[in-house]
């Protein structure tokens, strides 16, 4: 029985060279920055979009809201919320997502910002407007998960040094 585990690990050995293996982290890594990529540019894309939305016509009749949502917030329109969108889920993600893309060591740790700072954004939104659309889980999610993708990069790039 030892000898055919053995003879069975030196073929394989020989057949699969370590750098094609499934589960390679130099690949997972490459993985987990395209991954990451990919879901800041759609946050960064999105919030641009409403962020701008919200700060030609802070009323939210362009965007298809009313400012009726606002009664539990401390704000009577959309302007703050327009402004934060824009700045720091919007222009945050696309900086977030050229860093990513270029492979500079701060990506991991921008995920994490970032992806919190959605996090909460999303647990503010349904505190004081409730659950009232299904982008507001969606986003909590794709927020948690950037967070997780930069915490996993950034060990890689802690470990490597």
């Amino acid at each position: 029985m030892a000898l055919l585990t053995s003879s069975l690990t030196l073929s394989t050995q020989y057949l699969i060279p370590k750098t094609q293996y499934p589960f390679c982290p130099m690949k997972i890594k490459a993985n987990l920055n395209c991954i990451l990529c990919i879901i800041q540019v759609i946050l960064a894309i999105g919030a641009i979009t409403g962020g701008i939305l919200f700060l030609i016509d802070p009323s939210g009749h362009k965007s298809g809201t009313s400012t009726a949502i606002l009664v539990n917030s401390p704000f009577t329109d959309f302007f703050f919320a327009g402004l934060f969108l824009l700045l720091f889920i919007g222009i945050g993600n696309l900086l977030s997502f050229v860093v990513t893309l270029l492979k500079i060591e701060v990506a991991g740790f921008l995920g994490i910002v970032f992806g919190a700072f959605l996090m909460v954004w999303i647990v503010l939104q349904v505190n004081w407007i409730g659950l009232n659309n299904f982008l507001q889980p969606l986003c909590f999610i794709l927020g948690g998960i950037e967070a997780a993708i930069g915490y996993m990069l950034l060990r890689r790039t802690i470990r490597t040094k």
